[in-house]
């Protein structure tokens, strides 16, 4: 059981684990790896370890090839060759394109997750061009796989998404050049990403914190961006769960003061509430409303408060509004 072009490696050593029916630290113990890699993210190779485990896991590289009958390279193309703050964090690095899923099942083969389907500013899939889909949510059982009626039935759902969403092709194409910036081979020195501000926003996006981290990305590339970037505004505190550079995480800073609250702080765990995306558009919707409101108020005084002797507001609030509406307004 090899691992497929463009797998990554938490993609396949799951599978093997899977149909040896064993754990991680198991198989490396039996193959002889040392068992506490398997504790260790390993997405990113031995540029997500200290010095003291490059030694070890370049022996889990020839170890695995071993065991698998491969070329040590085919093991390595595994691994990414990016930042650790540009890859999801490891529990929720279960996004996969429901068709490309659906396809593999019938064809009888593996439905493995992609290299660039793990990093934090990959939200589509550039085959299919749907957005990607939560696999955690179709999975009824663990031990069981995800039937093909599920998958069929969120092709449907990425599909009336994706003609929803309204994306940019500008947006997407800078996305596409980021993903195979971040996805490629590259020893990371002297090579900038294909576009710095896009860079700086997407590769260590916060998305993930809404309840709906699919929707969030398709917005923030879309024509509503500017309700992504009140999300952004919103969680623009650095929280404890955000890794740094060097693979460790980052320390907790207060927020700025016009985002502070009198209430102290809830945990990062509230962010994940289903009711908070819902909160965040009524919140959009409230203060678009408010300036389209204020905008109209400008128009009226310039044009009808000499006239009629009343405050813009007055006009706006009163039942013959729409009648002193001016024509091209």
């Amino acid at each position: 059981m090899r691992p497929l072009a463009d797998e990554c490696f938490d993609s396949w050593i799951d599978r093997v684990t899977r149909a040896h029916e064993t754990t991680r630290a198991a198989l490396f113990r039996h193959v002889g790896i040392e068992p506490a890699l398997a504790g260790y993210d390993l997405a990113r190779g031995a540029r997500g370890l200290d010095v003291a485990w490059h030694s070890a896991f370049a022996n889990l590289v020839e170890r695995l090839a071993w065991a698998v009958q491969c070329q040590n390279d085919r093991i390595s193309a595994t691994f990414l060759a990016c930042q650790a703050h540009d890859v999801l964090p490891r529990r929720i690095r279960r996004y996969a394109c429901a068709r490309c899923w659906y396809e593999a099942g019938r064809a009888g083969k593996p439905m493995i997750v992609r290299r660039e389907w793990i990093l934090r500013a990959s939200w589509r899939c550039h085959d299919h061009e749907l957005p990607l889909t939560d696999m955690a949510s179709l999975l009824r059982d663990v031990a069981s796989p995800i039937s093909q009626a599920d998958l069929g039935l969120a092709t449907i759902v990425a599909e009336r998404r994706r003609w929803a969403y309204r994306v940019r092709p500008g947006a997407l194409r800078r996305n596409a050049a980021e993903l195979a910036y971040l996805a490629g081979s590259r020893d990371g020195h002297g090579m900038a990403p294909p576009n710095k501000r896009y860079h700086a926003r997407f590769a260590a996006n916060l998305f993930h914190f809404s309840a709906d981290r699919i929707g969030m990305l398709a917005l923030a590339h879309g024509n509503r961006h500017a309700l992504a970037r009140r999300f952004e505004r919103l969680v623009a505190a650095r929280l404890p769960e955000c890794p740094t550079v060097g693979g460790g995480v980052q320390a907790p800073v207060k927020m700025p003061y016009r985002l502070r609250a009198c209430a102290p702080p809830k945990s990062a765990s509230a962010w994940m509430a289903p009711e908070f995306l819902d909160l965040l558009r009524a919140y959009a919707w409230v203060r678009e409303r408010r300036d389209i409101d204020e905008a109209r108020a400008a128009v009226f005084e310039r044009h009808f408060g000499g006239l009629l002797g009343l405050p813009a507001a007055a006009i706006l609030s009163s039942g013959n509004a729409s009648r002193a509406w001016p024509p091209g307004y």
